[in-house]
């Protein structure tokens, strides 16, 4: 009896195995409907937040990317939405100045031309990992912005050259703990 149970047991966690992943699968069809619905690919995304800061900060640094398949399967996985729409940075834009006052200027502009919200102020409040003996001391900066476009969530962070340094060296680490890659 107790045999019996043991495989039904392994067959069941198969199967929600099986379920699972089924259900947090990623392919390139999720990402074009992303993109269908958002009505702009990345790279039109991108200009149209280098227009809206326009030349008003002299030194910037404009970067984008769609986040990789399998970071995405894993954080709908980790989330526990089945939906693409529900994560908020398929579509990533980091944006990169002097001072600590443009990266507020910036965020201004940015919130006058995409509804949205500030979900973190990692400049004013730091984030930190005081339980990670490696990491003691150093601290994530930027803010963090979500923004949408034809109700489409993408994530626009702002940061200084100074913080980005910092947060580069840290992103890797966080992401592999994070994502067990």
């Amino acid at each position: 009896m107790l045999v019996e149970i043991y495989k039904f047991s392994s067959i069941l966690n198969r199967f929600r195995n099986h379920q699972s992943e089924g259900r947090f699968k990623v392919t390139c069809k999720n990402i074009s409907i992303y993109q269908n619905h958002i009505g702009c690919t990345l790279d039109e995304l991108e200009k149209d937040v280098q227009d809206t800061i326009g030349t008003t900060v002299e030194k910037r640094q404009i970067t984008s990317r769609v986040k990789n398949s399998e970071k995405l399967r894993k954080k709908m996985q980790i989330k526990n939405v089945s939906d693409v729409f529900a994560i908020k940075d398929v579509y990533g834009i980091r944006i990169i100045v002097e001072s600590i006052d443009d990266t507020y200027f910036v965020l201004t502009k940015i919130s006058k031309r995409f509804s949205g919200f500030l979900k973190h102020d990692y400049i004013a409040n730091p984030k930190t990992c005081p339980h990670e003996p490696k990491l003691k001391g150093k601290m994530v900066r930027f803010l963090q912005f979500i923004a949408y476009k034809n109700s489409v969530p993408f994530e626009i962070q702002i940061t200084t050259t100074m913080f980005h340094e910092m947060n580069e060296s840290l992103h890797e680490e966080y992401y592999h703990r994070k994502y067990y890659l």
